[in-house]
């Protein structure tokens, strides 16, 4: 799918959501429980470095346009799944194969939801400086250095 520039980002950002689904989906199917420990692990580490701050920039840049362009039911939807997710690898969350694959399940539908619903109507309805704005916040936040 060809995806507007302004989105490019975040879109390609969804690679690395899809391989987190992906790993603990198969990790839960395992049943073992080493697997289960080291994909919870996986989700912490890539939930830290790569899915927040991705979470943040869109809160911040996509969800308040959206709102003003009256796409208030999809920035909604866009929140809980965020809030969904964050509240999954909250501490004394459970940790167990099902939950895995509930966050699994959650992470690739959230990103489905985005590509196939909230990106293209962004693209339709938002003016082009709040496009510009997303893609600028976008390039800034490439520009930073990776925490370690």
């Amino acid at each position: 799918m060809r995806r507007s520039a302004a989105l490019r980002d975040l879109s390609d950002e969804h690679h690395a959501a899809l391989v987190l689904a992906l790993h603990s989906r198969r990790a839960a199917a395992s049943g073992a429980p080493a697997a289960v420990a080291a994909a919870w692990a996986e989700a912490e580490r890539v939930f830290a470095a790569e899915l927040e701050p991705h979470f943040a920039l869109e809160e911040r840049w996509l969800a308040p346009p959206l709102d003003a362009a009256g796409g208030t039911a999809l920035a909604a939807r866009l929140r809980a799944d965020h809030e969904a997710l964050r509240a999954a690898l909250a501490g004394g969350a459970a940790r167990s194969a099902e939950a895995l694959a509930g966050f699994a399940e959650r992470l690739a539908g959230h990103v489905r939801f985005e590509e196939r619903e909230l990106f293209p109507a962004a693209e339709r309805t938002l003016p082009e400086t709040a496009l510009a704005a997303i893609a600028d916040a976008c390039r800034a936040k490439r520009a930073r250095p990776a925490a370690d």
